[in-house]
């Protein structure tokens, strides 16, 4: 999937409006989820993105072991990245994730959801496993 179209459906899943805005939307969440997961599961999701995508989770993984963060400090960061109250970063967090959750492979959103706490797979869409 190209950017454009992944920003297409991240600005439909969200309601967003323009297309600077549901770009620094899906960079907070991307570059929040960079930081909390694993080197090499970033890698593997980084695969699977369009590549300016890819490189804000890889510039957010840095190669550092992933951060244990619960949903609620992802949500946080989010927030303080855009500025935004945490009911509103939590909703971008849902819109963003969603999309990503539709456009990779099912196993990878399995490892995904298998690697984060309890709580983050309703940010991507899911109750539990795909």
């Amino acid at each position: 999937m190209a950017l454009r179209e992944f920003l297409a459906a991240v600005r439909e899943q969200g309601g967003y409006g323009d297309t600077p805005e549901v770009l620094a939307v899906t960079e907070a969440v991307l570059s929040a989820l960079g930081e909390r997961l694993q080197p090499v599961s970033a890698d593997h999701l980084a695969d699977q993105l369009p590549i300016e995508l890819a490189e804000v989770l890889m510039d957010a993984a840095d190669d550092l072991p992933g951060r244990d963060w619960g949903v609620r400090e992802f949500v946080r960061r989010v927030a303080e990245s855009t500025g935004d109250d945490e009911a509103t970063a939590r909703a971008h967090a849902e819109a963003v994730l969603t999309v990503l959750a539709k456009t990779i492979s099912g196993g990878e959103v399995n490892k995904l959801i298998s690697a984060l706490p309890a709580g983050y797979a309703a940010l991507f869409g899911h109750a539990e496993l795909a």
